[in-house]
C-alpha cells in the first residue's frame, strides 16, 4: 500500500512538473515555456512578425506557393537536423533536409499543401482543446482530430486549406509581435505574465480568433479576384 502511495505521489509531481498539466508529447508546448519564448523576443523582432503576420493574413493566398517552399525549408532543417544528429553530423542533416523537402515541394505542390493543411489543422485543434480546458489526457485526441480534419479538408478544398494555413501562421506572427511588444511596458508586463500564465486558454484562443478573422478576410478579397494561382 505505502509503495503505490508512492508512486502515486511521484506521478503527480512529475504532471506538476510539466506545467498546466501537458502530456509529455506536448513539454515543448506548454504555456510557460510559450510565453518564456514570447518575452524573449526583441522589439526589432516583434515589428518583423507583426509584419510578416499582416502579410500572411491579407496576403497569404496571393503567394501561397513560396510560402510553402519555405515551410518546407523549415521543417527539412529541423527533420534533417534531428536525422543527421543521429547519424553524427546535425549540421549537413539540416543543410540536406532543408534542400531536399524545399526541392521536392515544388512539383509535388499539392501534396505539400495537404501536408501543411494537416499540421495546420493539428494546431488548431490542440489550441481549440486547451481554450476549452479540455482535460490533459484527452488534448492528444484534438490534436488527432485537428489532424484528420486539416488532411481531409486539403483534399476537398485546397483554397480554404491554403488559407487556414497562411492565417494561422499569420496569428501565430501577430500574437508573438504584439504580445512581445505589449510585455516591454514596466507596468504592464508584469500583468501580462501573470495574466497568460495562470490562465492557459487565453494564448490558444489568440491564436484561433485571429486565424478565423484572416480565412473570411482572405475569401473577401478573392471573390474580387479574377485569377488565382492554383496548384495544377
Amino acid at each position: 500500500m505505502n509503495d503505490a502511495l508512492n508512486m502515486l505521489a511521484q506521478q503527480q509531481t512529475q504532471s506538476q512538473g510539466q506545467g498546466l498539466g501537458v502530456p509529455a508529447v506536448f513539454n515543448g508546448l506548454n504555456i510557460e515555456r510559450l510565453w518564456d519564448f514570447i518575452v524573449q523576443v526583441s522589439w526589432m523582432q516583434a515589428v518583423f512578425a507583426l509584419a510578416f503576420g499582416v502579410i500572411y493574413l491579407v496576403y497569404g493566398w496571393r503567394v501561397f506557393k513560396v510560402l510553402v517552399v519555405i515551410n518546407f525549408a523549415i521543417l527539412g532543417i529541423f527533420c534533417g537536423r534531428y536525422m543527421g544528429g543521429l547519424m553524427g553530423s546535425g549540421m549537413w542533416g539540416a543543410i540536406l533536409g532543408c534542400g531536399a523537402l524545399a526541392a521536392v515541394s515544388w512539383p509535388f505542390m499539392k501534396y505539400a499543401v495537404s501536408v501543411l493543411g494537416a499540421i495546420a489543422g493539428a494546431v488548431l485543434g490542440l489550441a481549440f482543446s486547451r481554450t476549452v480546458g479540455m482535460p490533459p489526457e484527452f488534448l492528444n485526441v484534438g490534436v488527432l482530430i485537428g489532424l484528420i480534419c486539416g488532411g481531409f479538408l486539403a483534399f476537398s478544398s485546397f483554397k480554404v486549406s491554403i488559407m487556414m494555413f497562411t492565417s494561422l501562421q499569420g496569428s501565430a506572427f501577430l500574437v508573438i509581435g504584439s504580445m512581445a511588444l505589449l510585455h516591454d511596458y514596466p507596468n504592464l508586463g508584469l500583468r501580462l505574465t501573470d495574466l497568460m500564465t495562470t490562465n492557459g486558454f487565453l494564448l490558444p484562443l489568440l491564436l484561433i480568433l485571429p486565424t478565423i478573422l484572416g480565412i473570411a478576410m482572405q475569401q473577401h478579397l478573392l471573390r474580387h479576384e479574377s485569377e488565382w494561382a492554383m496548384p495544377e
